[in-house]
């Protein structure tokens, strides 16, 4: 009896693992519909103004909202990457509190990686302004012609 007991233990201790593995990243790669990548997104950040498209990739050791009840929580740690698209006046409320750096400096890989399945939406033709928090751990790239935010935020 007590071997059945530890048995079911470890089953849901693994469960809980893999479940918490398999839920700690969320992708717009295969949501094929903009109202549901725009609604997704929304759930997971805060956002500074309405967008009408969005692409993601984002990691959150604790999972996310319709995930964290199902595995024990992990110490903070994540790496968000997305691109929206805003109305270009909006652009402002993005970058407030950021100062901007040279881009020259700054490598764009992450931003093409992030839209590749869907390049034809996020055709960028200006040059890119990065822009830096001073906490050093978030990023923004701002293509102001064309209403495009990408914004990469660390965290531990």
């Amino acid at each position: 009896m007590r071997h059945i007991y530890k048995i079911t233990v470890l089953c849901f201790v693994l469960t809980s693992c893999v479940n918490s593995h398999n839920n700690n990243t969320l992708t717009s790669v295969e949501i094929e519909s903009t109202e549901d990548r725009v609604a997704t997104l929304k759930r997971e950040i805060v956002s500074k103004s309405e967008f009408h498209d969005a692409e993601f990739l984002l990691f959150n050791v604790n999972g996310f909202a319709n995930s964290r009840v199902t595995g024990i929580p992990g110490p903070s740690s994540w790496n968000y990457r997305f691109g929206i698209k805003v109305k270009p006046s909006e652009i402002k409320n993005w970058i407030a509190d950021f100062t901007r750096i040279d881009a020259k400096e700054y490598t764009f890989d992450w931003t093409n990686d992030l839209v590749v399945h869907r390049n034809q939406n996020w055709e960028r033709k200006s040059v890119p302004e990065v822009y830096k928090r001073e906490d050093g751990n978030t990023f923004i790239v701002v293509y102001q012609k064309e209403g495009i935010v990408f914004k990469q935020i660390l965290g531990e």
